[in-house]
Order: structure tokens, then sequence, then C-alpha cells
């Protein structure tokens, strides 16, 4: 089976191997939609399933998927789960982190941005990705091992963007599938809760050091050496250049609330008296938060009990 079999039923899909190829998401692939892998192998594996529930009957009408699995709980990679189940019913496997929550909306929901906000998150973001409630036939942790016949792929857990956030290695064909570690020109993104710039980190280093000619992400063409080790090298600048930006907007002889610094978007850029995105600022709000918290503990700058900083006189 060839990319031409894809296009003929409108997927555009670009081939890897003989057998492993990226179907682009709608959006192209940009949230809230993301690529899926699709491994047409002995048995045909889904990588992911937030292309777009148009692109998923589409996939399943030129083969029949016999395995799911999914990277992490984000719904623009789980939300065709549950067609998926409905046209082909296949096996589902899914992170153990955060199988708790990961086929369920509500549970997402209070998970992503808490009670306050969850249900603005579900009437704003779900109908958008089509996600419906699933059910999953496995869990799997870090160094399982799926095969699908010529190919196997082993995951590796590289939390940071989520705790349940995995990349899966192809060590045969040195190909790494490095999901939402997207080496994207916005840089790393940890805008929920649970999220972690420190481990997201150590994730970039786990997946660094392994020989990877292709590198396959969920919102962007696959790449190789050396325009891979480029990419992340300018994509984890990213952490350091927040670093820096945060701390030239905190003052040494007064104190700044983290809202007036959220209010200015050095993150996302956006300006929110015009364009007033409760969950958009709830994300970046984590994410200056995290930097911060980061600064504090570098004894670059000093908190208080009422969310307000300042630099400390060196």
């Amino acid at each position: 089976m060839h990319t031409s079999v894809f296009s003929s039923s409108g997927v555009k899909a670009t081939r890897v191997t003989d057998t492993i190829y990226v179907i682009q998401g709608n959006n192209r692939a940009r949230s809230p939609f993301s690529n899926a892998v699709c491994v047409l192998d002995r048995n045909t594996l889904l990588m992911d399933s937030g292309c777009g529930l148009d692109i998923i009957r589409q996939v399943c009408s030129c083969c029949r998927i016999d395995a799911v699995i999914l990277s992490h709980s984000h719904p623009d990679h789980t939300s065709g789960t549950w067609l998926l189940q409905d046209l082909c019913d296949p096996e589902i496997s899914v992170p153990c982190q955060g199988s708790d929550s990961i086929a369920l909306a509500e549970e997402l929901a209070l998970r992503f941005v808490g009670q306050d906000l969850a249900e603005l998150w579900k009437e704003a973001y779900l109908p958008v990705t089509g996600f419906r409630d699933f059910t999953f036939t496995s869990q799997f942790d870090d160094g399982a091992e799926f095969s699908t016949g010529r190919n196997r792929f082993i995951a590796i857990h590289t939390p940071g963007h989520l705790e349940d956030h995995y990349c899966l290695w192809e060590p045969d064909e040195k190909i790494l599938v490095g999901f939402d570690i997207d080496l994207s020109p916005f840089g790393p993104w940890y805008g929920n809760p649970e999220s972690d710039p420190g481990l997201f980190r150590e994730s970039l280093e786990k997946i660094r050091v392994l020989p990877a000619e292709i590198y396959i992400s969920s919102h962007a063409r696959p790449v190789k050496p050396p325009h891979f080790l480029k990419r992340m090298q300018t994509y984890e600048s990213a952490f350091r250049e927040r670093d820096e930006t945060l701390l030239s907007m905190v003052p040494r002889d007064a104190w700044v609330g983290i809202e007036e610094i959220v209010e200015q978007s050095p993150i996302y850029k956006n300006d929110y008296r015009v364009h007033p995105d409760r969950i958009m600022r709830f994300g970046e709000r984590q994410m200056i938060s995290k930097h911060l918290t980061g600064l504090v503990n570098q004894g670059l700058i000093a908190g208080d009990e009422d969310g307000r900083f300042r630099k400390i006189r060196s």
C-alpha cells in the first residue's frame, strides 16, 4: 500500500518508509488538530487520532486499523478514538500515567484547567476537535514495545508537556516520533497545571542522544539530521529566552503582581483587552508562573504570599 492509496481517498500522506506514513491533520496539523502516523505492516497501527474526524473516516476507508497508540491526553491527539472504535474496533493503548482521565471529557477538563474553567473548556474546545468519551483496552509504561511485524516501536516516557507524554522510537529504522515535542517556532508548551519545564528539558536530553535519522512530530513535516538537532537547539532555547524576558519584567525597587505580567502577554503576544480568551490566558499564566518559580529557586527574584515578585538586590 502506498501514498497513492491514501490520496485517492483525499488523505494527505507523507511516505517515510515503505510501511510508515505521516497523515496530515486538518488546519495543516496545527492545534486543535495534529498529524497521525500510520504503519501499514502485518498489523496496521495508527499513532494518535487527532487529525480530524473526516480524515479518520477516509483513512478507515483505505485500510482497517488494528491498533491505536495514544501519545498523551490532549484531545488534539485523541479526539477521533471513539470513531475508530465505531469503524474498526481496534486495540487502543494509552499511557498509564493519564489513564484515569484520558478517555473522559469531564475528567480532562478538571485536570487541564480546573473547576472554574472546566465548562468553558469543554464548550470551546471539544466541539472543534470532535472529541467524545471512549474506552481503551490496555495501558503502557516506559520501555513498552509495540510490534507491527516488520517494525517495532519502543515507548519513551518524556514528561514536561504533560505528565503522560511519550515518544516512540523505532530502533531498526532509526525513526523517532516525538509527538508534541514538536520543534515548532513557538517553542515548548507547558500550560497545564501538571506541565513542568524542568522535566521537559530532561525529556529533550533523553531523546537528543538517540541516533535518529528521521524525526516525526505532531504539528510539522518530518525532518532529518542535521536539521533535527538544529531545530531542537532552537526549540530548547525558548526556555532561556522566556526566563530572560520575565526577569526583565520584574522590577528591582518595587513589587509586580503575576497578573500584571500576564496582562502584557510576554509568551503569547496577545492583547487580552482586545481578545479576552480565558483559556489562553490560563495557559499563559501557568507558563509564566512556572518560570517565575524557577527564577525564585535560582535566587534571582523574590516572591511573596500575594503572588508578587521583585528582583533581589545584588
